[in-house]
């Protein structure tokens, strides 16, 4: 058998105590690599290259052994703080529906199934092969982009805003602000290892997204796919995954930043009803439209901090059964029936998720894995803190959900599926590996890739 046999034939040995199948590949490659830079310590000593690479194997051990020893570290890892806290967040959306539900409603009556099918996508997301993701990242974007395009085109007008309706059923076209995140991300990886092209073209990609949600119009989710893609563009630059300087890269990235917010703030200020729905978030007395806003921070001031809360006289008791007081200020209605404690309690499990899902996306070592679990805990985020400031009667944007708890069916779903596959990255990403080449000074004369020290004495 040839020496290089030899190895390959250990390291399949090796794998095959392995039960991780998925780990296969990363194993055996480390496996090889040791054995071989082992033999060729032992052939600068003189050795045969045969017998070297015999001893490199002894060296190592007994293949079986060291598979059984492989098999006990080398497993999925479920982060089971994070699938608690879900579910969880999907009982208490739940049970805050059904017992706010009331007949004659204009909801109309509760349904356990929309949290059951979440559930199910939550799931069924959570054990797919991430990975997936990272075989076809520019053909899912485009298809993604594809079906915004159609969207938009064979969409019908209701109350401003554009909606797929199909039937007795209607999809908001402003939920495909919480997809898109996700397909740049994807994006932004098939354009890794490309230098300054590949920052362009993701300055050019963001582009199509951002015209499609303006023209539904979603500006809540404008401004969160905006703040996404370029926070997702800047670690990307910051971590030398085109093979730029970071100042370059960076340069690259403020300047067009800069001039979106440039153009955002003059688009803003030069639109009348924009400016009155800021100086009635800022003053809502002084205007009849701060109604549902005096509203809101009435009944807030009123909650007690257990228990239910009052109902100041002009508003009448059923106010909390009007058609507003949905999904959009679930929040609210928790507040003012059970008191702060409950309005306290959701936050603080937003905010472990939030903290827990940070931390779990700083270990990820590969850019797909990375950029995934950023993109889904990004789009997680800034949905909560733009309700909870809508539920509290200062939120300058329009609510799309409350992740995880909101009873809309679409973005139940939506939601669920993308934290799902953002705890897919956090079980699994550990073994998984993907390339970028780290920038180097031109004509440098020592550099260090891919854990070695490279002297160019070429200059």
């Amino acid at each position: 058998m040839q020496p290089l046999d030899e190895i390959k034939k250990y390291s399949e040995t090796v794998c095959e105590q392995i039960r991780w199948k998925k780990a296969h590949p990363v194993i055996g490659e480390e496996i090889e690599n040791h054995l071989c830079d082992q033999r060729d310590a032992y052939i600068c000593e003189g050795q045969e290259e045969e017998t070297a690479t015999r001893n490199a194997i002894i060296q190592m051990g007994d293949a079986v052994a060291v598979g059984m020893a492989l098999d006990k570290t080398h497993k999925p890892k479920p982060q089971w703080a994070l699938i608690i806290l879900a579910l969880l967040l999907m009982v208490i959306g739940a049970g805050a529906s059904y017992l706010t539900d009331t007949p004659g409603d204009t909801r109309g009556s509760f349904s356990i199934f929309p949290y059951i099918a979440a559930a199910a996508v939550f799931f069924i997301t959570y054990f797919l092969d991430f990975s997936i993701l990272g075989k076809y990242p520019k053909q899912t974007y485009y298809f993604v982009l594809v079906i915004g395009v159609l969207g938009v085109l064979q969409s019908s007008r209701i109350i401003g805003r554009a909606w797929f309706v199909l039937g007795p059923y209607s999809v908001s076209l402003a939920y495909l602000s919480l997809i898109f995140p996700l397909t740049y991300s994807l994006f932004l990886y098939a354009m890794r290892n490309k230098g300054v092209r590949g920052i362009l073209f993701c300055g050019l990609g963001y582009l199509p997204y951002a015209v499609i949600l303006l023209l539904i119009p979603s500006i809540t989710g404008f401004i969160m796919f905006t703040l996404t893609a370029f926070i997702l563009l800047g670690i990307a630059v910051a971590r030398g995954w085109f093979g730029v300087s970071k100042k370059t890269g960076m340069l690259l990235v403020l300047l067009p930043v800069a001039c979106s917010a440039g153009l955002t703030c003059i688009w803003f200020f030069q639109n009348a009803y924009r400016i009155s729905r800021l100086s009635t978030l800022l003053n809502p007395y002084s205007d009849p439209r701060g109604y549902q806003i005096v509203l809101i921070r009435e009944l807030m001031s009123n909650a007690a901090f257990i228990g239910k809360g009052s109902v100041p006289r002009q508003y009448g008791e059923n106010v909390l059964s009007m058609s507003y007081f949905g999904n959009d200020f679930i929040l609210t209605t928790m507040a003012h029936q059970w008191g702060w404690a409950a309005f306290f309690g959701v936050v603080m499990i937003f905010t472990a998720f939030s903290v827990l899902g940070f931390l779990y996306v700083s270990r990820q070592k590969s850019v797909l894995g990375s950029m995934v679990s950023m993109a889904i805990l990004l789009t997680f985020i800034m949905q909560t803190v733009i309700y909870i400031a809508g539920n509290l009667g200062y939120g300058l944007l329009s609510v799309l959900s409350l992740p995880l708890v909101s009873y809309g069916k679409a973005a139940l779903l939506i939601n669920s599926g993308l934290i799902g596959f953002m705890l897919s990255v956090f079980r699994t990403g550990d073994i998984m590996k993907d390339s970028y080449k780290p920038y180097t000074k031109k004509g440098s004369f020592i550099a260090y890739e891919d854990g070695k020290l490279i002297i160019n004495f070429k200059g």
